[in-house]
């Protein structure tokens, strides 16, 4: 998935050239947060505790967004696996909420950011069908590395799928 989504993006970088987030790997965005040593740490904790239980599921993207209001290019998850991952990032946002979080949208993965109106026309009709389907089965945990201007991937946790145990369940 990583793979197709740098070809499209090549694709529009080759229609419309350079553009933000041209050089950024493919990623459903949760999070935003600011934190030090020992909060990072705490936030690891809370990552490795929720991917413990979370079940893996294969997930599509089939639709291409091009919004003059937010100046991107975005896919859009198909129909069925918008109910997963709206669970997911919902889930997830409430173990990492913190007073300096910035939740991310709705479920999709980024083409282009800061787009022109422009750029945005000769987009439109680049991609002639849209579908992505990958295995959703990791949380990636991304930093800012300012002189690159760019995140990069810091660490990976992978969904394991155990059964909660009798602490995890919530009494009704």
């Amino acid at each position: 998935m990583i793979d197709q989504v740098a070809d499209l993006k090549t694709q529009l970088a080759n229609r419309i050239g350079w553009y933000a987030s041209r050089n950024s790997i493919a990623h459903i965005t949760v999070n935003e947060f600011m934190a030090d040593q020992y909060e990072l740490a705490f936030y690891i904790k809370q990552i490795e505790k929720f991917c413990y239980t979370q079940k893996q599921q294969e997930v599509g993207f089939d639709q291409l967004s091009l919004s003059k209001f937010s100046h991107a290019a975005v896919l859009l998850p198909d129909e069925s696996s918008k109910p997963y991952l709206k669970d997911l990032l919902r889930r997830l946002r409430k173990q990492l909420k913190t007073s300096y979080t910035i939740h991310g949208s709705s479920a999709h993965i980024s083409i282009g950011r800061k787009l022109s109106s422009m750029q945005l026309d000769q987009a439109e009709n680049l991609f002639s069908s849209i579908n992505l389907r990958f295995n959703c089965d990791t949380v990636a945990l991304r930093k800012f590395i300012e002189t690159k201007g760019q995140f990069e991937v810091i660490k990976t946790f992978r969904f394991l799928e155990n059964p909660l145990n009798d602490a995890q369940y919530l009494p009704f």
